[in-house]
């Protein structure tokens, strides 16, 4: 080996050396907006709010969740929800089955259902991914657990893993009434009884969120 190259591996095994593992930069910290009063809001100018369809949904969740897109929702385990089992019905089409060669430009009777269940199932799986790995966690970073609870429903590391869910599917900072609803949630799943409140609350939240009209609509 040329010793040009001797010390370049040499260096790369020394770098190498001193970054053992991944490193998980901290989220950033939380700007809760005001709550805005809906006299002081402006009607749009054009009014043209589109639904996202399964391609685009697809695709947002998965980026909103850092998941792959075949990560976020399967039927039976292989069948992916958006783009083949409920193509059509969020606005897709199926030309080699009933033979639908164009979108039929309007929502089904089931389209909100399957929206709820394409989110649930890409939360469910966020969700399990944070727990199992807290130190790669992507959206519930930092939580503090109490036996299966959250420690404080009201603590600063709550308000950031709502900020780090809306900033990744909203594109923004939440407001100061979603921060109180979404902390409100938390303790409303413990009067439960859930054996899981902590788990059920990550998924709650995120299902919240995905599931919103400001998400699934452009």
């Amino acid at each position: 080996m040329r010793p040009e190259r001797l010390s370049l591996f040499a260096a790369l095994l020394v770098l190498s050396s001193a970054c053992p593992g991944k490193i998980i930069e901290p989220p950033p910290p939380v700007v809760v907006m005001e709550t805005p009063d809906a006299g002081s809001l402006s009607r749009s100018a054009r009014g043209n709010l589109r639904f996202k369809g399964p391609e685009r949904l697809t695709t947002d969740f998965s980026a909103a969740l850092g998941l792959r897109p075949e990560q976020v929702c399967t039927e039976l385990g292989q069948y992916q929800c958006a783009t083949l089992v409920h193509n059509v019905a969020l606005g897709g089409v199926d030309p080699y089955g009933p033979g639908l060669y164009e979108p039929s430009g309007v929502t089904a009777v089931t389209t909100s259902l399957v929206v709820d269940r394409i989110a649930w199932s890409a939360c469910t799986k966020r969700v399990d991914l944070d727990l199992v790995s807290p130190a790669n966690a992507v959206v519930f970073r930092g939580l503090t657990m109490t036996g299966a609870k959250l420690t404080n429903a009201e603590g600063p590391e709550v308000t950031t893993a709502i900020g780090e869910l809306t900033h990744r599917a909203l594109q923004r900072d939440p407001y100061a009434n979603e921060i109180a609803r979404y902390q409100k949630l938390a303790k409303d799943i413990e009067a439960t009884g859930n054996d899981e409140p902590g788990r059920a609350w990550m998924q709650a939240v995120c299902f919240a969120v995905l599931s919103s009209a400001e998400s699934v609509f452009y």
